[in-house]
């Protein structure tokens, strides 16, 4: 009697085993099978469905560009997954808004597109006698206004080679300290080559081009100790002043 109650014993331990092994070789397919699944509702979810779509825009940094304008530019694909917004085209178009510098766009969840502008910022207005144009630190004119803006040094550019011509006097002004920069009524400049900055005060300084900009500014600040109609700093080695009082 004994030794049947030991074989059955053995019959029901060997069964578990034998059940305890079929599940453990299935486990790794069951949770790799449930992994699967997962993955796929988790692509679904952000991907395909209407859970984290695209609602709205929030943007920041605008002080001159209209809200409207950017959002308008931007055209953020409102309603589409914002798993699948493609920033990058979004930041490129709000780029091309001529007083924009530079557009960075992130995704906010579950379902905001953040835009952060950087604008211009004005060094010089440039004129022809009838508008003005603020040109920023890299040379870029972005905006035509009707009347002259306060606290900027005025340029008179003129010749063919505008552009370039601009760029130099950008350049010049940048290299100029806050104390003779606010000293400056107009710049008159008919080439790269040919930058001349009228005083307030009736004083002509000659810059020649935008070549040593810095070290010329440093030269005029010495040269100025001398009172003069006219400075020229063009040939920094050389400078040269005209008109002296003794």
């Amino acid at each position: 009697m004994s030794q049947s109650v030991d074989l059955a014993r053995a019959q029901q331990r060997f069964a578990r085993r034998q059940r305890l092994v079929r599940w453990r070789s299935w486990l790794p397919w069951a949770v790799g099978g449930g992994l699967v699944v997962l993955a796929g509702l988790v692509v679904w979810l952000f991907y395909f469905s209407t859970a984290f779509a695209v609602s709205g825009v929030r943007i920041s940094g605008a002080d001159t560009v209209p809200v409207a304008t950017i959002e308008q530019v931007a055209a953020a694909p409102i309603g589409t997954p914002l798993a699948k917004v493609d920033l990058r085209s979004i930041a490129e178009r709000v780029r091309t808004v001529p007083a924009v510098a530079d557009a960075q766009v992130t995704r906010a969840w579950p379902r905001k597109i953040v835009i952060v502008v950087t604008e211009r910022v004005p060094v010089v207005v440039v004129t022809d006698g009838s508008q003005y144009e603020l040109v920023d630190a890299t040379g870029t004119s972005y905006r035509t206004v009707p009347d002259r803006p306060a606290g900027l040094p005025e340029a008179k550019v003129t010749g063919a080679r505008r552009d370039v011509t601009i760029h130099s006097v950008v350049t010049v002004s940048a290299a100029l300290p806050d104390t003779l920069r606010a000293q400056v009524g107009s710049i008159s400049a008919a080439s790269p080559d040919s930058i001349t900055l009228n005083l307030s005060s009736g004083v002509k300084v000659v810059w020649g081009s935008s070549d040593d900009s810095e070290r010329k500014a440093g030269v005029l600040s010495v040269l100025m100790k001398r009172e003069a109609k006219v400075y020229d700093v063009s040939a920094p080695d050389l400078p040269v002043t005209k008109g002296e009082k003794r």
